[in-house]
């Protein structure tokens, strides 16, 4: 028999149950159809596996997709709010840092001229730095004032032009400073030497008496004894006090301490050049109030104009005194 006889064979003995499920007694037709199921159960349930198993992975795919892209989402959120929260955290440090500065302009008894460093080379990382005013900007800008931040100093200007100025820092050789131990009357001059110890210059306080008392923890500030340089800007703080040396250049007359600087030389961004003292604690300034007293004595002295031929008559009496005066001088 081939395909075609089969299929019909089928065919046929279908229709003839289901038309017997419509002529038989209900009974019958009942015991029938039960039958019938459970004879096609076992294979509508293993058919019904493979759509069920396929319709469940399908889920589960879309659910893991859904999951991905939600986990993209966060990821990117994530990214975005961890650059927000730099720039929060930067602009927080910025804005700490000039609310310090502006404290520190305001209680300071000097002039200062506020600057930010625009260039530091790496070759003299540790040497000078370039901030954004010159001459131009300010005309009392002058070779060797003093550098300042909030935290101490930082070191002196050095070459001025027309917008930037060099600042010489204090680790650097070229910078001495006229210092004294605070608290005491131990005075030094502290220099740069420019060598590094645990990846940090060298800043020392030299030509200390030789029975200076100097101990660690203790502040070195200005002097005032410089033609610069005024009392009590803080230097930096006594992190070692090496013994005596009986070689050059002290020769064992002097004693000399290792100071740390107080300020950050690593990171430098604002700055403030010392000018002078304010105008107010000017002893120049003072003088200005005395015009007005001399306008009174002025306008004092006018009433009498009725009276000055009175002493416009005695100019005669004076050139008569002059020629007496001239023998004498002759003489001499």
């Amino acid at each position: 028999m081939n395909k075609s006889a089969y299929f019909l064979l089928v065919l046929g003995i279908g229709s003839a149950l289901i038309l017997a499920c419509f002529l038989l007694p209900d009974q019958v037709a009942q015991t029938l159809r039960n039958e019938t199921q459970k004879l096609f159960s076992p294979v509508l349930r293993t058919a019904d596996k493979p759509v069920t198993f396929f319709s469940r992975m399908d889920s589960k795919l879309k659910t893991l997709d859904e999951a991905q892209a939600e986990v993209e989402k966060l990821q990117q959120q994530v990214a975005e709010l961890t650059v927000q929260n730099e720039v929060l955290a930067d602009k927080t440090t910025e804005n700490a840092r000039l609310r310090e500065m502006l404290g520190f302009r305001d209680a300071s008894p000097y002039r200062l001229r506020a600057c930010r460093v625009v260039s530091r080379e790496p070759s003299s990382w540790w040497n000078t730095v370039q901030v954004n005013v010159g001459w131009q900007d300010d005309p009392n800008l002058a070779k060797d004032q003093p550098v300042v931040s909030p935290r101490g100093v930082v070191g002196k200007t050095g070459n001025i032009s027309r917008d930037t100025t060099e600042v010489i820092l204090m680790v650097d050789k070229n910078c001495s400073i006229s210092a004294n131990v605070e608290g005491t009357h131990d005075q030094g001059i502290v220099q740069g030497e420019g060598n590094f110890e645990e990846g940090k210059p060298r800043v020392t306080m030299n030509y200390l008496p030789k029975d200076s008392q100097v101990a660690m923890g203790q502040f070195v500030v200005t002097s005032g004894l410089g033609p610069y340089f005024p009392a009590g800007l803080r230097l930096g703080t006594v992190i070692d006090v090496p013994p005596i040396k009986n070689e050059y250049p002290t020769f064992g007359l002097y004693r000399e301490a290792v100071i740390e600087p107080t300020a950050d030389l690593n990171q430098l961004d604002e700055l403030f050049i010392v000018l002078g003292p304010k105008q107010g604690d000017q002893p120049g300034t003072k003088p200005e109030a005395n015009p007005a007293p001399d306008t009174g004595s002025a306008q004092d002295a006018s009433p009498a104009p009725g009276a000055s031929t009175a002493p416009d008559t005695s100019p005669a009496p004076d050139t008569n005194s002059a020629p007496n005066a001239n023998p004498p001088g002759v003489n001499q």
